[in-house]
């Protein structure tokens, strides 16, 4: 009798382990949701290898698709936009695809490169799942020593093919 009770608590612990506890669980996800806010004013936030998987974030995400469908008109008018992440991926973006032959910009595209070489509003950057601060579009643009700057050039140089390895 008592080894029958013994292997029916052992059981019952067993496939207690197996199933989620729904009051842990809501508890994890609450936790979860609590958490502080890594880029609490809301600034764009551009990342090339961000957090744990090493993934873009969602402006470099739509950057990359645009470039890659070959849709330059839309990239070019990017560097007119009021948000600053925008302005920062378009500006790197149209320099790189004019020092490659793939566009041609006009002298408004390039005055508006110029100005927004001086653009001190803030954007929010992060690299791997450590790595984040926050520059200013100039910093970004002008400083070509920050992670960033060089994870920019990796990123356009993978999109474009530069990076591939040749047999």
């Amino acid at each position: 009798m008592k080894l029958i009770l013994i292997i029916l608590a052992f059981s019952l612990l067993i496939g207690s382990c197996n199933t989620p506890d729904t009051k842990t669980a809501k508890a994890s996800k609450i936790e979860i949701a609590s958490s502080p806010v890594s880029n609490p004013n809301n600034h764009d936030e551009i990342g090339f290898a961000c957090g744990a998987g090493g993934e873009g974030t969602a402006l470099v995400d739509e950057f990359t698709k645009r470039i890659i469908a070959k849709n330059y008109n839309h990239l070019t008018k990017k560097l007119y936009s009021a948000r600053p992440g925008e302005v920062y991926l378009a500006t790197v973006t149209c320099e790189k695809l004019e020092e490659e032959g793939m566009i041609r910009l006009k002298a408004t595209e390039l005055n508006q490169i110029e100005k927004n070489k001086r653009n001190t509003d803030t954007i929010y950057t992060c690299a791997g799942c450590g790595e984040s601060e926050y520059f200013t579009v100039k910093q970004l643009l002008n400083d070509t020593t920050n992670y960033m700057s060089m994870g920019a050039v990796r990123w356009l140089d993978e999109i474009l093919g530069k990076n591939s390895i040749k047999e």
